[in-house]
């Protein structure tokens, strides 16, 4: 548990120092080293599960998707058709069997498009709303799911009693999942009320809600990984933690369901 404390004051402040002075250009670095750490351990997974996929490609692809949804003078169409053509012909031309072949490309393409395109979402998030009202809901959002998955973690040990999902996470409870959406809701209540009242509180209330119950969902994706790779960390990059992956889950699903509502939003 210390060792768990020690990494996130170390890793908290770091993470919220990005989001509040990093530029454009720089929060998109950082996007690709969180997604290239992401990815390494993903690679990882794949590996225990006996699949063989083509390390090289599958960063390339991630890399490529990454700088394809910033960039807007080649349309999108096109970068998505290199990143598969390129796959196909890495494939065909491997020298390992056919099914090994097969298995490794889909796997490449799973992990490069799972990271991509949630992570992606983070960087319009908070930049396209106004770089004062973008960072406050990026702040927001960090409180939901970081306050919502310690919450759940300790309701879910004081009063946890019916597994929420006993194939992917045993020990995840419904109890533990309530009492961590609802934290993550009055986490935010909270900065709206002493920090971003600009923020309309309805939205607030709405958008926590989403975000958590989305975040709750990204954590059981990534458990469906380790599941099928009989690991219980995606690695141990984060002393006390696990690793990346096992950090920002929440947050691939929750991002691109919170950029989309306050697009809605703004665009109303």
């Amino acid at each position: 548990m210390l060792l768990r404390i020690a990494s996130a004051v170390v890793l908290v402040p770091a993470v919220i120092a990005v989001v509040v002075y990093a530029s454009p250009v720089w929060f998109f670095l950082a996007l690709g080293i969180v997604g290239s750490l992401c990815l390494y351990e993903y690679l990882g997974l794949v590996r225990l599960m006996g699949l063989h996929s083509q390390s090289w490609y599958g960063y390339a692809a991630f890399w490529i998707l990454l700088a394809g949804f910033r960039q807007t003078w080649i349309p999108l169409t096109a970068v998505l058709s290199v990143v598969l053509l390129v796959g196909f012909l890495a494939a065909i031309w491997r020298r390992d069997a056919l099914r090994d072949s097969v298995f490794g490309l889909m796997a490449n393409l799973l992990g490069a498009f799972y990271l991509a395109v949630f992570l992606y979402p983070a960087l319009p998030l908070r930049f396209d709303f106004g770089d004062r009202q973008g960072l406050h809901w990026f702040v927001v959002l960090l409180a939901v799911i970081w306050i919502g998955d310690t919450a759940a973690l300790l309701v879910g040990r004081v009063m946890g009693r019916t597994p929420f999902a006993p194939l992917l996470s045993p020990k995840k409870t419904n109890e533990g999942a309530v009492g961590g959406l609802l934290a993550g809701v009055a986490a935010a209540v909270v900065l709206q009320h002493f920090l971003y009242t600009e923020l309309p509180i309805l939205h607030v209330v709405v958008l926590s809600l989403i975000a958590g119950g989305f975040g709750q969902l990204g954590d059981l994706a990534e458990s469906l990984l380790k599941r099928a790779a009989q690991v219980k960390d995606s690695s141990h990059l984060i002393p006390g933690h696990g690793g990346v992956l096992d950090r920002v889950d929440s947050l691939l699903f929750a991002f691109p369901v919170s950029y989309i509502y306050l697009l809605r939003l703004y665009s109303s």
